[in-house]
């Protein structure tokens, strides 16, 4: 909890009294407008972006709708503001995971919605020669507020004794960090970092995430009398306020002028904007719903408590968690129902058969009701399952491309250079491992896809023997490598152009004529494609003289993660996802698939789709070729390249120098538009995710201004369902996933008229 000095207090305390005595003589306390419910919320630290939501609902008129007067009140620095909601001051509060500490203490707190997905309680130190990790920390000077559990138990986790850290206490004044009083101290990353970045001080962030101690960050919380006396009230709060969270998180800008106009100006507009940012990524407010609360999540943090020595091992979560869907207790309901089946029995004794008619009538629609709800409550559990599932995928994806990124795109500048034979070994080795876990990724995201429904096939014009020649070309080297003899060939009878997703076709391909190769050892591996059994049908086969596979193992090959056996994994690797995709593509473009194979012998592996006819003016011209053309390809096109990432604009310049372009630089979006302001560009190379204003409201706000503007190709390592269509509604015109590659680059050129 931070403090101030008692100078602030002072000030603070007068202010108080200047506002009562001016409440006293014009006789205005507070009081609620007509009609509405008032409560108060205790904010747990002075008004930021940090309560934006909260704002929103207020401006917006979420609460009044709901029935509320809802006053924001400030935390009084050197007070816990939990004990305001505890001892009545107000109805609810923000707090940290720490209130699972004070529900142990007896403080009925009811945790109602998680704001913040990861907490921002990070420690903050000075990049000092040998100080590079939390072990040359343990034994100087620091700073670490209280209420910092993950960060003590981050501590032990690298086996430090939090108990024999060089602690002094906490003046929450970022300029004792500065001037090296102390070496290390704790603060939040959405606030300090943007202090030490003006100040120019090179520094380092240790969060507790990189041990896998992983807690919620704010969460809106009430007490179980409140709860129980107005729960009609908390609902309304709840849902009002996670409405205000979604209004703030859409306009940031707008919340932040809102907060300067209305709140508070002790944090500069550029300041505040550093805080919505760093916020949104806390929240992945894109991924997760606001609002969401695991109850998993919170047993792990139960659990890393206990590790510590301030819970009790499987301390129970029961009543601290509010439930928005629970059901409404009916107990008076069932007992009054029973005391008037008892009165009408003595009454009208006539008519028992009739009242046991009715009990056995209750029991079953009780049971029909319990099994529904027991039905209703696996669905949501399976979505719930699904979705998370979904949104750890696209965590996870964006996490592992930006790194690779720099490895596959530095891996390919390296190549470029001058190197001896043993090193360009080296370096292309780098670049296939880094390919083959991109292929990984690549292959989960679709299987997600799959899973969820959510892949869409893209029906345009194509050549189907460009599709073949292309997916041989790509495995040609490793086919040279094991001297096989690859080949394909189509049956003249069967057209060349054809209308329907060829990229998915391709991927098909890719994938069977991929394994043919790995598990071929010599002999040749061949691609066919034959008319099948209708003018919209074709027949593929992809045959190889490999290891074969037996009868009793092939009805598991197109099932998920699986493959022959155990051995054949360890050998030649893979993620058992290869097939099992194939096939569902299959089945989305109206085929199917299977194989012909004997151990030792070979394999066969067939398939078919289903395509519609189209005409060879359909197709698209095709794209000049991908590399380093001479200078005189390239008309003059004046390029900005916006990226913040120091490795992903290196990779970016060279591959534009390797086409014969050169490049301006911003760092973030609000460089962008000075830029532009400076200057005319025809092209921007926006990366998606860039500080104080990201790629996506660069180009809402280049949309606003009107006018001819440049156009705008988004690089981001965003690639799940919706990413492209996000981009393209902001106003960008193109789409690059990273790792960012050549052609892929200069397919993006051409596309946008920028070659000759």
């Amino acid at each position: 909890m931070r403090r101030t000095s008692p100078s602030f207090r002072c000030r603070r305390t007068w202010a108080a009294l200047l506002v009562l005595g001016w409440a006293a003589l014009t006789g205005r306390t507070g009081a609620a407008e007509a009609g509405l419910d008032p409560v108060v919320l205790q904010l747990k630290w002075l008004h930021q972006f940090q309560f934006a939501g909260y704002y929103a609902a207020q401006a917006q008129g979420y609460y009044r709708a709901a029935g509320l007067d809802v006053r924001l009140r400030e935390a009084v620095p050197g007070q816990d503001p939990t004990d305001a909601v505890l001892d009545g001051r107000a109805n609810f509060g923000v707090g940290t995971s720490e209130l699972l500490l004070r529900r142990k203490a007896g403080a009925p707190v009811v945790v109602l919605a998680t704001i913040y997905q990861h907490s921002a309680l990070v420690l903050l130190a000075r990049h000092e020669p040998g100080l590079d990790d939390l072990q040359a920390l343990s034994n100087r000077p620091m700073m670490i507020e209280p209420l910092s559990a993950e960060l003590f138990a981050y501590f032990k986790y690298e086996g430090i004794d939090p108990k024999k850290l060089h602690l002094q206490d906490h003046t929450f004044d970022v300029r004792d960090l500065i001037s090296g009083r102390v070496t290390a101290m704790s603060g939040y990353s959405t606030d300090e970092p943007f202090q030490l970045k003006q100040a120019h001080l090179d520094f380092l962030t240790f969060t507790p995430r990189a041990g896998g101690i992983d807690f919620y960050g704010d969460n809106l919380f009430t007490t179980e009398k409140e709860l129980h006396d107005h729960p009609a009230r908390v609902e309304a709060f709840r849902r009002a306020s996670l409405r205000g969270w979604e209004y703030a998180m859409a306009h940031r800008e707008e919340m932040v002028d809102l907060i300067l106009r209305s709140y508070s100006t002790r944090k500069s507009r550029a300041h505040l904007m550093f805080e919505a940012e760093h916020t949104a990524a806390l929240m992945h407010p894109e991924l997760i719903e606001i609002g969401h609360t695991n109850p998993g999540r919170w047993r792990h943090i139960a659990d890393t408590y206990a590790e510590l020595g301030m819970l009790p091992a499987a301390y129970p979560l029961d009543g601290f968690l509010y439930d928005p869907n629970a059901p409404p207790d009916l107990t008076w309901l069932y007992w009054s129902l029973a005391g008037a089946t008892l009165l009408a029995i003595g009454a009208l004794g006539w008519a028992l058969p009739l009242v046991r008619l009715n009990r056995r009538l209750r029991q079953q629609i009780a049971g029909r009701e319990r099994a529904e709800a027991q039905l209703r409550a696996a669905v949501a559990a399976a979505e719930q399952a699904n979705q998370a599932k979904s949104q750890f995928l696209a965590m996870i994806s964006h996490e592992i491309r930006t790194p690779m990124n720099g490895v596959i795109g530095m891996t390919s500048l390296l190549l470029d250079s001058p190197l001896s034979d043993r090193q360009r070994d080296w370096a292309e080795t780098i670049r296939l491992c880094g390919g083959s876990l991109l292929t990984v990724i690549n292959d989960t995201l679709d299987f997600s896809k799959i899973e969820s429904g959510r892949l869409e096939l893209d029906s345009q014009p194509f050549s189907l023997r460009g599709c073949l020649a292309g997916a041989c070309e790509v495995v040609a080297g490793r086919a040279a490598e094991k001297q096989l003899t690859l080949g394909w060939q189509a049956d003249p009878a069967v057209p060349d152009t054809w209308r329907g997703d060829g990229a998915r076709l391709r991927q098909i391909l890719l994938n069977l004529l991929g394994n043919a190769v790995k598990f071929t050892d010599r002999g040749e591996v061949a691609l066919t494609v034959l008319r099948g059994g209708d003018p919209s049908e074709l027949a593929f086969a992809v045959r190889d003289t490999g290891i074969g596979i037996s009868p009793d193992v092939q009805p598991r090959l197109f099932q998920s993660f699986a493959q022959a056996d155990a051995s054949i994994a360890r050998r030649y690797g893979g993620t058992g996802l290869g097939l099992a995709i194939s096939k569902r593509l299959c089945e989305l473009m109206g085929g199917r698939i299977w194989i012909e194979s004997q151990e030792g012998q070979g394999s066969t592996f067939r398939f078919t789709v289903r395509l519609e006819r189209a005409e060879a003016s359909d197709l698209p011209p095709a794209p000049a070729a991908t590399g380093a053309p001479a200078p005189e390809a390239f008309r003059p096109c004046e390029i900005l390249l916006a990226e913040d990432n120091a490795v992903n604009r290196t990779i970016a310049l060279h591959m534009l120098e390797r086409m014969g372009y050169r490049a301006d630089l911003a760092g973030n979006g609000r460089e962008v538009l000075a830029a532009l302001d400076r200057k005319a560009y025809d092209v921007i190379l926006m990366d998606v995710q860039m500080p104080e204003l990201d790629g996506l409201e660069t180009a809402r706000t280049l949309g606003r201004r009107g006018g001819p503007r440049p156009w705008i190709i988004a690089l981001t390592a965003q690639a799940m369902p919706g990413d492209r269509e996000a981009c393209l509604a902001a106003g960008m015109d193109d789409y690059l996933v990273k790792p960012l590659t050549s052609d892929a680059l200069a397919a993006a050129l051409v596309r946008v008229g920028v070659r000759a």
